[in-house]
């Protein structure tokens, strides 16, 4: 028998994985342009992102960027062909971090770890860390 505590986590879990998809991975990987980022996400959305190493792909600095950091480095769109997956989610009360893997053209682009806060009883995403898989065809700006 499922206890209160397990069916508002499971439901929690289906809130997150909701947001990632129709959010977080539509305006990260799957978008028409360059501006093409939802209200939604740039209400709820700053990250703490790292410059690369050009030669190494290893991080060499960080800083925190909102939306119009992500707007000036994101690539108009990965790749015609976007897949995703979501392979766990862990909440614990208010705050959640969730594995988001990104396809195109048929490899395994990026990893993204994503961190996300219940403010207000609505799932906000606070933070991610990627890596980017650089034997990958796509190249970002991650990739420079």
């Amino acid at each position: 028998m499922k206890t209160a505590r397990h069916r508002d986590a499971v439901s929690d879990e289906q809130r997150v994985r909701a947001l990632l998809e129709d959010v977080y991975v539509r305006d990260m990987y799957v978008k028409r342009d360059h501006g093409a980022f939802s209200r939604e996400f740039a209400r709820c959305f700053h990250m703490l992102s790292p410059t690369l190493n050009g030669a190494t792909g290893e991080p060499t600095d960080v800083r925190w960027i909102g939306i119009d950091g992500i707007l000036a480095n994101h690539p108009k769109a990965l790749l015609p062909s976007v897949r995703f997956e979501v392979p766990w989610i862990d909440v614990a009360g208010h705050a959640a971090v969730a594995r988001v893997d990104v396809f195109g053209a048929g490899q395994h682009v990026f990893t993204d770890y994503v961190s996300l806060y219940r403010v207000r009883g609505a799932w906000k995403v606070v933070g991610k860390l990627f890596h980017h898989h650089r034997s990958s065809v796509a190249a970002g700006p991650e990739a420079e």
